[in-house]
């Protein structure tokens, strides 16, 4: 019956916005700039009388006259994004009430964990600002579509760049159309290998989103030794199974345990800023690394199929990046995700 009515509601909104044309656009017609930035290339697009269609995670569709718009389009799965010809829109049409705005509306939608991840949100979504911010203006736009607003450190981010109120959540409405849209290409995808290419982002991105919220840090005074606490992920992966002598080693070294998820997005800032030595697991809480000082120490725990993300960005800004391999507690050896127990000696070593 579900399969059924899903069809029915999709023949509907077909009869109502009609079918989508695979002859896509050439996305050519639409490039307004292109931008060179550390030798990689990045595209501004601008499409007059432009619908976007999305389904948040896995599809997003740029449509003009029905017709798809290939290379800002996109259609995520197993991480990657696929042909054009996967997209849903060419199967199941745009099955969602339109939303109509007057004025030009900037897209800083991305797909996969952009919606809900910390630091896919500031390096897929609001590093696109970053493309565009030196040929256009915040200002020149009436709307900027969002991945999502669920989130505080969504919400917070938008308030700090002064658009959060010229902002719509695409998780709230998935079908819309503007009289002017303008998007960008992927800020760090440039390949078929989603792990390859998060190892190797573009240290430009690191840099702006440092420049761009630095200035915001709350003036509290922090800790010196802090450890993050990811128990309050809302993935509930990536466990330290022996977390509890960890914590105990390390509040008698005198660090801080903290949850981030209990400080605002400026004083997370002011937090790593403070810091000399922060410890903790793979997690996007380690996003915050962009603004710590320099030399700051960093021990990272993770599995030896973790994305080398962070020590790319410890890198980029000369921090003093270690980590810890822990013993693996699961069977799947290609899973980056596994429970882990931690060696203590090892630990041990590295913050004495």
């Amino acid at each position: 019956m579900k399969k059924l009515y899903k069809l029915i509601v999709s023949k509907c909104f077909k009869l109502i916005y009609g079918n989508i044309r695979f002859v896509h656009h050439n996305s050519k017609d639409f490039i307004l700039k292109r931008i060179f930035k550390l030798n990689k290339q990045y595209i501004i697009y601008k499409i007059p009388n432009c619908r976007i269609y999305t389904t948040t995670i896995h599809d997003t569709a740029y449509l003009k006259d029905n017709k798809i718009i290939k290379d800002i389009s996109f259609q995520i799965r197993k991480n990657v994004n696929a042909s054009i010809k996967k997209n849903s829109v060419l199967s199941k049409g745009t099955p969602k009430i339109l939303k109509k705005v007057n004025g030009s509306l900037l897209s800083l939608l991305t797909g996969g964990a952009g919606n809900n991840n910390y630091w896919h949100w500031l390096y897929d979504s609001i590093s696109r600002i970053g493309i565009l911010e030196k040929n256009m203006k915040l200002n020149d736009f009436d709307f900027f579509l969002v991945p999502d607003k669920k989130y505080k450190f969504q919400r917070e981010t938008l308030k700090l760049l002064g658009i959060e109120n010229k902002s719509i959540s695409s998780k709230k409405f998935k079908h819309i159309f503007a009289n002017n849209v303008v998007a960008t290409n992927h800020p760090w995808q440039f390949s078929k290998s989603a792990h390859k290419d998060i190892e190797n982002v573009p240290s430009w991105i690191t840099w702006w989103l440092r420049k761009r919220f630095l200035k915001f840090k709350s003036k509290k005074k922090f800790y010196k030794k802090i450890y993050i606490d990811r128990s309050d992920s809302i993935f509930n992966n990536r466990r330290i199974i022996n977390e509890d002598k960890i914590k105990k080693l390390l509040t008698k070294k005198k660090f801080k345990i903290l949850k981030l998820s209990n400080f605002s997005f400026i004083e997370q800032i002011g937090i790593f800023n403070s810091a000399k030595i922060i410890v903790g697991n793979h997690g996007a809480g380690f996003t915050n690394l962009i603004f710590c000082k320099k030399n700051t120490k960093v021990v990272e725990f993770k599995d030896k199929n973790t994305a080398k993300i962070f020590n790319k960005i410890s890198k980029d800004l000369g921090l003093n990046y270690k980590s810890i391999l822990g013993n693996r507690i699961g069977k799947d050896k290609k899973n980056q995700n596994n429970n882990l127990e931690i060696p203590l000696y090892k630990l041990k070593n590295l913050i004495t």
